[in-house]
């Protein structure tokens, strides 16, 4: 993978890289898992990046897309109630 521009340049330096076992570990980015020595992925980030901060990322477009359709759906416009009368039945009247 490409890794230029960069400054992390293995799997094992990369915020993601989880080890799991002696020599494997797995990326928490792309979901897979990945030796500890190859070269890191052009979606590597630092140990220590804030977790905050933006990412381009399948989730975040999700969720934008999940907000967009709750704000539609909340302004859709709603079938009128019909009016009932303010009369009710007790167990005596029947």
């Amino acid at each position: 993978m490409d890794s230029s521009g960069n400054s992390i340049t293995a799997c094992k330096l990369c915020q993601h890289y989880n080890p799991e076992g002696r020599r494997g570990g797995f990326c928490g980015r792309l979901a897979v898992p990945v030796s500890a020595t190859w070269d890191a992925c052009s979606l590597a980030a630092h140990p220590f990046e804030p977790s905050w901060q933006p990412t381009d990322d399948f989730s975040s477009y999700l969720h934008d897309a999940l907000h967009e359709t709750l704000t539609i759906s909340h302004h859709a416009e709603m079938p009128e109630m019909q009016e009932t009368s303010g009369r009710s039945l007790s167990f005596l009247e029947c």
